[in-house]
């Protein structure tokens, strides 16, 4: 199971970043829990200094499917806000 770093948490529930896949586990929108952990860990090791080439390659694939899903997500709130907004 991917592990969403509790540092992380309110920001990337903040940006919709954060999922439930289909076995209940939690992952980043747009990402399998395999992809999720790569992606964290990348992230976390990049900070730290040099990575491979082939790792940030994936890591910047990972990175064109995990922010178009966290854009589909917030436009699927926004249209649901305008086609039923509250009664305040």
């Amino acid at each position: 199971m991917a592990k969403i770093p509790e540092e992380d948490r309110a920001y990337l529930t903040e940006i919709r970043a954060i999922a439930t896949d289909r076995n209940g586990d939690e992952t980043l929108v747009g990402l399998t829990e395999e992809e999720t952990e790569f992606y964290l860990d990348y992230s976390r090791r990049s900070i730290a200094g040099p990575t491979t080439d082939e790792d940030r390659d994936r890591y910047i694939a990972l990175n064109d499917k995990h922010e178009p899903a966290i854009i589909a997500v917030i436009s699927a709130e926004s249209e649901l806000r305008v086609d039923k907004p509250s009664k305040h």
